[in-house]
């Protein structure tokens, strides 16, 4: 028996297709195609003719954020880290590497592309006889959101953090305008606004421990005061961006880490911040025809929302709703 030589650093002399070290039959050929259909030149002229660095084409993020959603839903760390590390996302991303911020702000500012890339296979789907609209299913499914149970606040954790915060910016502007903002060495090093701030977050917290009362600040949020060492005017806008969340929530509780989610039971019987995904399924071959997520904990008052949905995007490749279509349906 020959033992093959270990090339692993051989270097190759002509540039490779990745396409030849991909099978024909993975599902990144059909999100191409699927993302081909699609027109994204009226997002893409956003960013002709303005300065700084060139941004990526909305169809190469486009094809990452839906070829991650095949692989289950993964986060745009995750999608980063495959862009350099898996060859059908190196495929689809053009041997691009985009950062995770990139592609969280592409989910937030173009979801309305995601939206027409779901009704696009919905199309492909019925142009391929995969549709019978014969047995519609509905159902709803909790999805976790990426933040721990503990890390949750209420409206009176707030008014404390924002009360702390607001006085150690005061006492801030106030020394600037005694002692001006020179930086000689007028202000001992010990008293710099940063451990100055330091020392008020340590004081809350040796008073918080011996703290009984409403008043008493949780661990989460005495780690939110923390961050405010570096930037108190970037945490103070969060503060105040998650009081008028929380004003939003039917249990007066909300994560800092993802205030949009809400507390729900999961099939455990465990409370967990959750989203609830509504789901509508063609029994035939199982594809997908409508989906949306509600902060609703229950699939109570869903039915509705449901069917309007999947009336619109039926509507758009049907020249009229089949006749079978619960059109009927309260």
């Amino acid at each position: 028996m020959v033992l093959k030589d270990d090339n692993i650093n051989q270097t190759m002399l002509v540039p490779m297709d990745l396409r030849n070290l991909i099978p024909e039959d993975h599902p990144c050929y059909f999100i191409k195609n699927v993302v081909d259909l699609i027109d994204c030149s009226k997002a893409n002229q956003e960013f002709r003719g303005k300065p700084g660095e060139s941004a990526y084409p909305r169809e190469l993020l486009l094809r990452l954020i839906l070829m991650s959603v095949f692989d289950g839903g993964l986060s745009s760390r995750e999608i980063k880290r495959k862009t350099r590390t898996d060859i059908a996302y190196m495929y689809l991303a053009a041997m691009e590497k985009p950062s995770y911020r990139t592609i969280a702000r592409f989910k937030v500012d173009y979801a309305d592309l995601i939206d027409e890339a779901f009704k696009t296979t919905i199309k492909i789907a019925k142009e391929n006889d995969l549709i019978k609209i014969h047995h519609l299913s509905l159902d709803g499914t909790k999805i976790k959101a990426k933040t721990s149970i503990n890390k949750l606040t209420d409206e009176t954790q707030i008014k404390i953090m924002k009360e702390h915060l607001k006085k150690s910016i005061e006492l801030d502007q106030q020394e600037d305008e005694e002692l001006g903002d020179e930086s000689g060495n007028s202000v001992p090093e010990s008293l710099t606004d940063k451990e100055k701030f330091k020392e008020t977050v340590k004081e809350i917290q040796e008073s918080s421990k011996n703290n009984r009362n409403k008043d008493k600040l949780r661990f989460s949020s005495l780690n939110l005061l923390k961050q405010a060492e570096k930037n108190p005017e970037k945490v103070l806008k969060k503060l105040n961006e998650l009081e008028e969340k929380v004003k939003e929530s039917p249990k007066d509780i909300i994560s800092i880490n993802d205030s949009d989610a809400r507390l729900m039971m999961n099939k455990k019987g465990k409370w967990e911040w959750d989203y609830n995904a509504q789901i509508i399924v063609d029994e035939y071959k199982g594809i997908i025809l409508s989906s949306y997520i509600t902060q609703n904990p229950t699939d109570h008052f869903e039915l509705i929302p449901s069917i309007e949905q999947l009336k619109n995007n039926l509507t758009r490749i049907y020249d009229e709703l089949p006749p079978q279509f619960p059109i009927q349906c309260r």
